[in-house]
């Protein structure tokens, strides 16, 4: 799978807690078990992403939400690039 594919997972993830009458910050073993990934491959595209400002992590990306910014992300279900510098 991509990492596109990949990210778009996450938001997806991250987008169903907001459903939960009480939203938590998700942690990244939870959402590393649901895509199937392991730890540092999913702290890596937490990492990206938060880079990108579609989700935000804290300092050692265990724990995460979904922005603003990535709940347009998925509504357009446009695929996801780093911003370029």
């Amino acid at each position: 799978m991509s990492i596109g594919t990949h990210k778009l997972q996450v938001l997806h993830i991250l987008s169903q807690n907001l459903k939960n009458p009480q939203p938590q910050l998700v942690r990244s073993n939870d959402i590393a078990s649901q895509l199937n990934l392991s730890l540092p491959e999913t702290h890596l595209i937490l990492k990206v992403m938060n880079d990108m400002g579609v989700i935000e992590s804290n300092v050692d990306h265990q724990l995460s939400l979904i922005t603003q910014k990535g709940l347009q992300c998925l509504h357009q279900e446009r695929p996801l690039h780093p911003r370029s510098s």
